[in-house]
């Protein structure tokens, strides 16, 4: 049993997601903020390979109790009984918790947590990290069919939220617009760390205290324009690209740099644990930012790595579109670019390289927003407010 409130109301929340709580750091921020305010908080997930079905974490607890599907949509019966096995997994597991809070991370635990909160009087809320279907639009993941069904669960579910919370203004101004809902932003902010004086990532790579470094940290995937990054980069002299990260776009990225020749000037450190990013990004001269526009979700985006460059005091190029815009350029702290160009995007990397003034001041600023005002302990205080307009304990629905 969870903490309780004046007049024995119960304070439980449910958390519902569609991954295995290995590196979703958003939903750990969130829970742990929960927890220490005072709420039993448990996360319900998918199983993992080598991971627990049970983790007590600090003052939350996690749950694998469901399996993810693994039938693609080419055998579209299978797939749809595999979903419906895990809702079933997810849905009785919630159930069992009697919650007064079904918090639902992204629109694929919808209709779960929907079911759940219909059946128990639960506060719904549903927590946006992503624009879903159109997020399923520029990855090209499912049918045109399956993308209408997300959208037709978003028209269903979304207007039942007690409460929505989205990462940006501008994803939050799309939600209005679609659906009516006001929204809360609660970024997806690190928590505050010491910079790293480091030569780890010249070191590794055994590169020049001389050498600049641009750095990309995150997936090598669809949508990201990153083989027009590598080919970008035979336009600026002496620099280094490390990527690191890994996706299915690798074999796409590796052939970008074999036909440019670029083998000495591109490099690829495949996945970095999470905790050891920061450490990285420390090291590096020049942040990369980079989305293309093959879907609202990544025009409108403002991914970690963008706080997370701050974080590091790293000056970044971006993306000229909305979301990036609003920080990069908004706060001073680095170039834009337009994604489709690749002139535009070594321009913007010569730019940032060729001014080591204008490098030291955004550093600078960067690590003094981080510091005051995009981290998570300022951060949290926005999810904690939006809770309290939730009130306590359950409704009738």
């Amino acid at each position: 049993m969870g903490p309780e409130s004046g007049g024995g109301v119960g304070r439980r929340i449910a958390m519902l997601l569609h991954n295995d709580f290995s590196g979703d750091t958003r939903v750990k921020r969130e829970a742990g903020t929960l927890s220490s305010a005072g709420w039993d908080v448990t996360v319900l997930c998918l199983r993992g390979e080598g991971l627990p079905d049970f983790e007590q974490r600090g003052g939350y607890a996690v749950r694998r109790v469901a399996d993810t599907t693994k039938a693609g949509w080419r055998r579209p019966l299978r797939k749809v009984a595999e979903s419906r096995e895990r809702m079933r997994a997810l849905v009785t597991a919630a159930l069992g918790l009697e919650p007064d809070v079904v918090h639902c991370h992204d629109t694929d635990t919808l209709p779960a947590g929907a079911r759940v909160a219909r059946a128990t009087g639960a506060r719904l809320v549903y927590d946006a990290h992503e624009l879903f279907p159109d997020m399923l639009t520029g990855h090209g993941r499912g049918s045109r069919l399956v993308q209408r069904y997300w959208k037709r669960v978003e028209r269903r579910y979304v207007p039942l939220a007690d409460l929505v919370i989205t990462v940006n203004e501008a994803r939050a101004g799309v939600l209005k617009e679609r659906y009516g809902v006001k929204t809360v932003v609660v970024r997806s902010v690190p928590d505050v760390e010491p910079l790293c004086a480091t030569d780890r990532l010249r070191d590794e790579l055994a590169l020049s205290s001389q050498t600049p470094i641009v750095l990309y940290q995150g997936g090598l995937i669809g949508g990201r324009a990153l083989a027009r990054l590598v080919r970008a980069m035979a336009h600026v002299e002496d620099a280094v690209l490390v990527m690191q990260g890994a996706g299915p776009e690798e074999s796409a990225i590796r052939s970008a740099i074999s036909h440019a020749g670029l083998e000495d000037r591109v490099l690829l450190t495949g996945w970095v644990p999470p905790g050891e990013l920061h450490e990285y990004a420390c090291g590096a001269d020049v942040g990369v930012v980079i989305y293309e526009n093959v879907s609202l979700n990544n025009y409108y985006a403002a991914p970690n790595k963008l706080y997370a460059y701050l974080m590091a005091g790293l000056p970044m190029v971006a993306s000229d579109f909305p979301g990036l815009r609003e920080v990069v350029a908004g706060e001073g702290v680095g170039v834009m670019f337009d994604p489709a160009s690749e002139e535009s995007i070594a321009g913007a990397i010569r730019d940032l390289l060729g001014d080591a003034d204008a490098r030291e001041r955004m550093s600078r600023t960067a690590r003094e927003l981080a510091e005051t005002r995009y981290n998570w302990e300022a951060e949290s205080q926005r999810l904690l407010e939006a809770y309290e307009t939730l009130g306590e304990g359950r409704d009738r629905r």
